[in-house]
Formats: C-alpha cells, structure tokens, sequence
C-alpha cells in the first residue's frame, strides 16, 4: 500500500513538472511572429498668415504637445506589432516594407474660452480641433481622413481624443493589410 502511494505521488510530480514546463515551449514555438511596423509620423502645426501671433503661438504648442502625445497613443499598440517614431522632416521617411508615413496637419484650431467653460459650464466657451491625416506606404497613399471634435472642457482632452481616433484608424487599416 504504501508503495502505491509513492508511486502515485510520483507519477502526479512528474506530470506536473512535464505539464509546466512542455506547454511553455509549445506555446512559443506555435505563437505566430508579429512582423514590427513602423510609423513614422511627420506632424504639421498648421500655422499660416492668416493666424494672429498669439493664435499662432497658441496653435504651434499645441501641435508640439500632440505630436509627442501621439507617439505615447502607438505605444499601447506594441504588443499588436506597431511603433511610432517622430521625425522632422519628410526626408527622414525611407519607404521600405513594413514602414510608413503618417502625415498629420491641424486644419483649424479653435481655443474657446476659458472663462466661459468655468463660469457657464455645459459646452460654452468649448474647444474645437479639427486634423487632416494620410497614411503613406511609400509614395502611395493607402488611408486619408479629416477628422474633428469639440470638448467643453480642456484642449488636451480634444487633442486626446484625435490622437486617439487617428491610432485606431491607422492599425485598422494596417491590422487589415
């Protein structure tokens, strides 16, 4: 009888030990590769002559501020086989497989009133953005879109909200490809 025992206990350590170690293995092997692609994205603040200085001023901060933000937007799709790297300059771009180019312009900015969102509340004085983007592979464009909000809060939250929507819109597209 107690032989039997110590064979059994035996017999169960031994399936546990190959048990945990095995499937381990296996599932590594058999995960299929994410190939890494990167998206270079190219930001355009949108300042133009049409724009007053402090306009402008105001438009050229918030352009530093998203194009940083969306960069930290693509981090969360790592894991999906994507990575956003700022770059400066078109020239900066090698079109190669698995790299693109996200080009990101705002086309109007509208900072609302600051007073009026604290005083009034319920969207008075509330902030509106509105972004052109494309998504080039190589020279061709495969994704273009304009795309708008309105917050009745901060200029971050609507800024937020477009990196957010572009960063969907680009892995759906390249998720697909």
């Amino acid at each position: 009888m107690k032989k039997r025992t110590i064979m059994a206990t035996m017999f169960l350590v031994t399936a546990l030990i190959i048990g945990f170690a095995y499937p381990a293995n296996a599932a590594e092997k058999s995960a299929p590769a994410t190939t890494q692609k990167t998206i270079c994205i190219l930001f355009e603040d949108g300042v133009n002559s049409t724009l007053t200085d402090r306009q402008a001023v105001s438009q050229a901060r918030l352009a530093d501020w998203m194009d940083s933000d969306l960069v930290r937007v693509f981090a969360r799709y790592e894991k999906a086989g994507f990575q956003a790297k700022l770059i400066e300059k078109r020239q900066e771009y090698t079109p190669e497989p698995n790299n693109y180019l996200l080009n990101v312009k705002i086309t109007e900015y509208r900072p609302g009133s600051k007073a009026a969102r604290i005083i009034v509340g319920y969207g008075a004085g509330g902030v509106s953005l509105k972004i052109h983007y494309e998504l080039f592979d190589g020279a061709k464009s495969i994704l273009a879109k304009d795309d708008s909000t309105f917050s009745g809060r901060e200029w971050i939250n609507a800024a937020r909200k477009l990196n957010q929507n572009t960063a969907k819109a680009v892995t759906e597209k390249l998720g697909s490809k």
